[in-house]
């Protein structure tokens, strides 16, 4: 696994962030302050895979299992590159949105077929399919091609257009380009055509009109929250397991673990390891604390690893919040350091809009990087983002939007989350809890049982288990890993 050589925080962090809401467990959470997922973002009962979601592209629909994204460009044309997660993919599937002057789906598709042609001395195509096609809420065109190449091999293109209407006075369509080849084009074509029928078009106006529904459920779920719940959090600790399934007959591969406890602590805990009498006033208030111990293997041949210790603190009416994170690489004897720090402070009248303040420090480079913010509405404190799957009611469904600290990028940004929990449609007593990061891509999907977490498995194909001590210990001896 390679990081980013110059910051630590950035390949730990943001990988660490996909044990989001693992923590185990649930708090009742009366009916009325349970927000429904909003019907125009639900799909129907498939058996097909994730939800795909794109407010770039303006769409949504619910991909074959085991997708993966493998390519995301945000500007100037947006598009998402989805490919078949198996060790060999069987298809490949393009998604966009194109301006086009064309007035309807089916002349647009046949230009694009007729590009396919340009350019080559002798274009081969046998038109395998060519028909209107019908997805949830509105009627495109489909066509999938045979084209055979100079060397005699053979290759199938599909194209799906699928009118999204007027956009700033200009029409636009969804276009979606499926590859694959004859071997596989019978599989292919039934799981995509599928996953096709499921798109719903997702404009600029569906968009704004969702994010202040689930905004206001985030509210609604964030005002509900007491004291009392969340000092019933106290004393929880779990271990979790993060690797990738070993493929034909390997081994499984060890990405990292992490140990993660919840306590109520006062503020000054953040800073590890200083004595209590040392705190300030302020520090001596108490709240929840969240920990988190994890590991990365960075290089298994070079025996690195990347250690981090999180301390995130938030008061227990949620008006501020303070953290540190150390993170450490390790090579044998040899260590570098990164630290954060952060604080979220409570409102005043001489500072009425809320705020926020992430401070990145390397020592070794003798780096102090300051950023700083205001606080959107809805913001969810750091600490609530690890510890949802433990408060999310078991009463009812809710998707919520709110605004977080995003550290995928060389400098931390505000991001945006949105989290969808319901029922599992397969076993009455699990719930799942899904989570796009800026409200795109595929979803970090969890399932939880009564105990907690069950499994999490992440849009790259990385999953996540809750385990004990022991197990860990053992698994990750036997793949030569040191676990300290």
């Amino acid at each position: 696994m390679a990081f980013p050589s110059n910051s630590l925080i950035i390949g730990l962090v943001s990988m660490i962030g996909l044990f989001n809401g693992a923590a185990s467990g649930a708090l009742e959470m009366p009916q009325a302050q349970s927000p429904s997922i909003p019907a125009a973002d639900k799909q129907a009962p498939s058996p097909l895979g994730d939800l795909f979601l794109s407010n770039e592209v303006g769409m949504s629909l619910q991909l074959p299992k085991n997708a993966v994204v493998v390519t995301r460009q945000y500007q100037p044309n947006a598009f998402f590159l989805v490919r078949d997660g198996m060790a060999k993919p069987r298809w490949s599937l393009r998604l966009e949105s194109l301006q086009s002057d064309d007035p309807t789906a089916e002349i647009l598709i046949k230009r694009l077929m007729l590009a396919q042609e340009q350019g080559k001395d002798s274009p081969d195509l046998e038109i395998l399919k060519d028909t209107p096609f019908s997805t949830e809420e509105s009627t495109g065109h489909l066509i999938w091609v045979k084209e055979t190449l100079p060397d005699d091999s053979q290759v199938i293109f599909g194209w799906l257009v699928v009118p999204q209407g007027r956009i700033a006075g200009k029409l636009h369509y969804i276009i979606a380009t499926a590859v694959t080849v004859p071997a596989m084009f019978p599989d292919t074509q039934t799981v995509l055509e599928k996953a096709f029928k499921t798109i719903l078009v997702r404009g600029p106006q569906v968009a704004i009109e969702r994010a202040i529904t689930e905004a206001q459920a985030t509210r609604t779920f964030l005002e509900g929250l007491t004291e009392e719940r969340l000092r019933a959090m106290d004393g929880h600790t779990s271990v979790r397991r993060a690797y990738r399934p070993g493929k034909n007959g390997q081994p499984d591969e060890e990405i990292a673990y992490t140990i993660f406890s919840i306590e109520t602590q006062p503020m000054g805990v953040i800073h590890n390891n200083r004595p209590e009498s040392d705190y300030s006033p302020a520090e001596k208030e108490e709240g929840i604390l969240v920990k988190v111990h994890s590991r990365v293997v960075a290089d298994k041949s070079r025996d690195i690893y990347l250690d981090m210790l999180g301390l995130y603190w938030m008061a227990f009416d949620l008006s501020h919040e303070s953290w540190t994170a150390r993170v450490t690489r390790r090579q044998g004897a040899a260590t570098r350091v990164e630290k954060e720090f952060g604080f979220r402070p409570r409102t005043t009248l001489g500072q009425p809009r809320p705020r926020v303040v992430v401070i990145k420090q390397d020592d070794e480079i003798n780096l102090r990087e300051p950023y700083e913010w205001e606080a959107p509405d809805p913001w969810m404190p750091r600490p609530m983002t690890w510890m949802l799957g433990y408060l999310l009611p078991r009463t009812g469904e809710v998707a919520m939007s709110y605004a977080c600290i995003d550290h995928r990028e060389k400098v931390p940004t505000l991001g945006t989350r949105r989290d969808e929990w319901s029922p599992d449609s397969t076993n009455p007593d699990q719930w799942q809890l899904q989570t796009w990061l800026d409200d795109s891509g595929l979803p970090t999907s969890g399932l939880y049982d009564d105990e907690g977490l069950v499994n999490q498995r992440n849009a790259d194909g990385m999953l996540i288990e809750t385990t004990s001590p022991e197990q860990l210990k053992m698994i990750w001896d036997a793949a030569g890993l040191k676990t300290r």
